[in-house]
């Protein structure tokens, strides 16, 4: 066997001998990029997979597009308008309602958080009771007329439904009415319009919190740029509910945006009386002493009377003017119980500030504010912010002190105000009295202060009039432009587009997935996996047809030009003299070496050469069965000394190919391939055949492959695409390179239509032998399911 050498280390990854011959380079560690007839192939080796990541893909967008609500949007549009001082006829001055609002701040976007705030979905809540029902088993809208108390918070009622009437369970005794007569139970008023398809169900309440963070939510309000209209949005799975609860959200901010004005013009109003009320009387005053001062006529000494008065006046003024700006100074402390007890201090000691009907009733409503407030936290405010009443009483002592402070302010003014006229009265007093002498000094003196007096009387009463007027209008600074209309089509992409969505997702989720597959496919089925594997291929067997496949021509014949090719490729790789004795091996079972083995021993036969098919699988040989010979004697019996070779070797219907099987099954096996007989035999048959072909166990059975390998000097290997395991065939070649063996290449078996190798057959359409009646050409493909699945182990 000096002949037979080993062919060296194999170049994975440099060179590939392709069928007939031809080479193919690529760098090494390089792949190529795929080509879309590889990426159909791939897409067909995972059908399944692709199929059914798909499949699923796409019925769970359906589902989703099924079960998922469609959600429809009402937008209305109001604006921010001064319509107060419109229906006013420009009698209300903008800056006097207390609306002033600071330089850097943006009146729209303040008016959007206010619309946005709690207080607003509070009230759009209270006047719809409607939002806090939920049911369950039963539709919602059959609950009408709904009214709940402000105690009620989350509670729920089982109902059972009869054909006339309603029964309220848990309840004692159980309440039953009919439908549509109006039922309370627990503060929780509605009606159910009549009855439902179920026999029970439940109905909940909400609790207020609740529904106003839902209605937050699904609110949207956006300013329009550069213009003082907003858009009000509001999305719900039902349109009229949409429409409805956005539509009376513009309604209760439009009102409660006008009730605001009005309390401010109120508050300006009653401040304003209170004034005219004080002038009057100092103009009485004033009068009377000019007329008692006439009537007496009074000594020249008079104006000196008069002067001092006004001096005594300015210091009552002056007095109460630092008691107000005491309790201004007082109110503008950051301590909270400083300036309460410094506050009940001032108003104790101050007979005249508690006098002051505007000051003494916002006193008295802050401390009521404050109280209610010290109940409710128990002295910890820090515990009890998160109460809602907590939240509302803090805001309104805010806004009673803001009202106090404003109402002091104003007090202040208005006493430095009239400390001025004192001031200027007392200065023309004694510019007079210098001037003048006597009576008609004094005279003047006192008619100016009735003068002057008269007229600050007269700006205070245009004054109360304007506010008489604002308080008379019953608008706001917010103009409903448009309501908003019953939503006719829904938002978001619809249920075509989401299920078109799902199937071009699905179909690339699915082609990643086979992708993926093809990437963690440890099998050979790819050219890039054989190239891996750095052997020649010396022929591709196409996939032959297992069920109802007949030994007609047209079945066979890709076959035969493919043993053919095998053939022709196994003489030109060989290319040593003398007879061609080879192996046929595969790394696994299953992989169609048995049938390679016998189909090419048919083919050499076919082109008149005189082969023994040998069955070397000594554990679990059958080619007996594919060619109808005996299994015994065969191999073994001449290894164990029994039988000669001559005995063995039995002649078939596929002359001249003659064929020895396996013999008799002994445990011994592959210490018998390894022996001197069976080199004996192998000399033996050398002399008498041109062509030897041994079918051996795979490689990863045992020895046996390797000794039968060693034996004859070569080995074909069989490789089944997406059969063969890529990592094993790449250890079991590793271990044949130190063998003296040569690797002739490899036939890949099995190869589908959809395969990046099936370009290299040599069987082209239209290009089949025609043979006349019983000149057909030999095969073992095509025969009866059972022999094609034992020739393809």
């Amino acid at each position: 066997m000096a002949e037979h050498l080993p062919s060296g280390p194999r170049a994975a990854g440099s060179r590939v001998e392709l069928p007939g011959g031809g080479m193919s380079s690529m760098p090494s560690g390089m792949e190529p990029a795929p080509t879309l007839r590889e990426w159909l192939a791939m897409m067909r080796r995972h059908m399944r997979v692709a199929v059914g990541v798909a499949a699923a893909v796409i019925a769970l967008s359906a589902y989703l597009a099924y079960r998922a609500p469609s959600e429809y949007r009402a937008t209305s549009v109001v604006r921010l308008v001064d319509a107060r001082r419109a229906l006013a006829g420009g009698l209300i001055d903008p800056t006097a309602t207390g609306d002033i609002a600071l330089a850097a701040a943006n009146p729209v976007l303040s008016q959007v958080e206010v619309l946005r705030s709690r207080a607003t979905l509070g009230a759009v809540v209270q006047d719809m009771p409607n939002l806090r029902i939920r049911t369950r088993h039963f539709a919602e809208g059959l609950v009408r007329d709904v009214r709940l108390i402000p105690q009620v918070r989350a509670d729920s009622l089982r109902l059972t439904f009869g054909r006339q009437t309603l029964t309220v369970q848990g309840e004692e005794p159980p309440r039953e009415v009919a439908y549509g007569v109006p039922l309370e139970v627990r503060g929780i008023g509605f009606t159910i319009a009549e009855a439902p398809s179920r026999e029970s169900g439940t109905l909940y309440v909400v609790s207020r919190d609740v529904v106003i963070s839902n209605l937050a939510k699904r609110l949207q309000v956006k300013p329009r740029e550069n213009t003082d209209v907003i858009d009000i949005g509001f999305t719900a799975t039902d349109p009229e509910r949409a429409q409805e609860v956005v539509n009376r959200l513009a309604q209760v901010f439009q009102a409660g945006n006008a009730r605001a004005a009005q309390q401010e013009a109120r508050r300006r109003r009653e401040f304003i009386e209170t004034q005219v009320r004080f002038n009057d009387s100092l103009l009485t005053v004033a009068r009377a002493a000019l007329s008692g001062f006439r009537t007496r006529s009074p000594s020249p000494a008079a104006p000196l009377a008069v002067t001092s008065g006004l001096e005594v006046r300015r210091e009552e003024l002056e007095i109460e003017r630092q008691q107000y700006a005491g309790l201004l100074g007082q109110l503008r402390d950051t301590s909270r119980v400083a300036r309460r007890v410094a506050l009940r201090n001032v108003i104790a000691s101050s007979p005249g500030i508690a006098e002051n009907p505007l000051v003494s009733r916002f006193y008295t409503q802050l401390v009521t504010y404050e109280l209610l407030r010290d109940s409710l936290s128990g002295g910890d405010l820090v515990r009890t912010s998160a109460n809602p009443d907590v939240q509302r009483l803090t805001s309104l002592i805010a806004t009673s002190e803001a009202s106090l402070i404003g109402a002091v302010q104003s007090v202040v003014t208005s006493l430095n105000a009239r400390i001025a006229v004192v001031d200027e009265l007392r200065a023309r007093e004694q510019a007079s009295a210098r001037r003048l002498s006597g009576l008609q000094a004094t005279d003047e003196a006192m008619a100016l202060q009735v003068e002057n007096t008269r007229r600050i009387a007269d700006q205070l009463r245009v004054e109360y009039e304007k506010a008489r007027i604002a308080e008379a209008v019953e608008a706001g600074r917010v103009e409903i432009v448009d309501l908003a209309p019953l939503p006719e089509l829904p938002i978001g992409v619809g249920w075509p587009r989401m299920v078109i969505f799902g199937v071009v997702l699905g179909v690339l989720l699915g082609g990643g997935s086979a992708a993926l597959a093809d990437h963690l496919n440890r099998s050979v089925h790819r050219p890039q996996d054989v190239e891996r594997l750095g052997l020649p291929v010396l022929g591709v067997v196409p996939h032959a047809r297992q069920n109802g496949a007949s030994d007609s021509s047209d079945s066979a014949a890709p076959i035969i030009e493919a043993m053919r090719a095998i053939r022709f490729n196994v003489l030109h790789a060989h290319g040593a003299a003398g007879p061609v004795m080879l192996t046929v091996t595969s790394p696994g079972s299953r992989e169609g070496k048995s049938f390679v083995a016998s189909n090419l021993a048919v083919a050499f036969a076919d082109a008149g050469h005189k082969i023994l098919l040998v069955d070397g699988d000594l554990r679990r040989g059958s080619l007996y069965r594919i060619l109808n010979a005996r299994r015994k004697p065969g191999l073994t019996d001449v290894l164990h000394g029994e039988a000669t070779g001559e005995e063995v070797v039995q002649n078939t219907t596929y002359a001249p190919l003659c064929f020895v099987g396996c013999g008799t099954r002994t445990p011994d096996a592959p210490e018998l391939l390894s022996s001197e007989a069976m080199t004996k035999f192998i000399a033996g048959a050398r002399r008498n055949f041109d062509v030897i072909i041994v079918d051996s166990p795979p490689l990863g059975a045992g020895v046996d492959a390797y000794a039968l390998g060693a034996v004859t000097g070569n080995i074909l290997m069989v490789l089944r695409l997406g059969t063969t395991d890529r990592e094993a065939a790449e250890a079991k070649l590793d271990l044949l390179d130190r063998l003296p063996v040569r690797l002739l290449g490899t036939v890949l078996n099995d190869v589908p239509e959809y395969s990046a190798y099936s370009t290299y057959s040599y069987y082209m359409e239209g290009y089949a032998y025609e043979a006349e009646k019983g000149r057909e050409p030999r095969t073992l493909a095509g025969r009866s399911p059972a022999r094609r699945n034992g020739a393809r182990r």
